[in-house]
């Protein structure tokens, strides 16, 4: 995990970049870090390796996220 992944997922999920790698699961089947805020309206990015990403809501499950970023869909 590079420091650029670590910029996107505190400024997506805003909390502190030691938060974010305190809160950080590696995903090697993609090639990508799935990162959550950990307070109760938290949510989630999962961002690859180029940078993509996907945030999504606390609503949402991991298995959910990870399926719509496999299926291809960013914002």
């Amino acid at each position: 995990m590079n420091d650029k992944i670590i910029d996107i997922a505190a400024e997506v999920l805003r909390i502190s970049s030691e938060e974010v790698k305190n809160n950080s699961k590696a995903i090697p089947e993609i090639e990508a870090t799935y990162f959550w805020k950990p307070t109760r309206d938290g949510g989630a990015v999962i961002i690859d390796s180029k940078g993509e990403k996907l945030a999504v809501g606390s609503a949402i499950s991991f298995k959910a996220h990870l399926q719509a970023f496999r299926d291809g869909k960013r914002n």
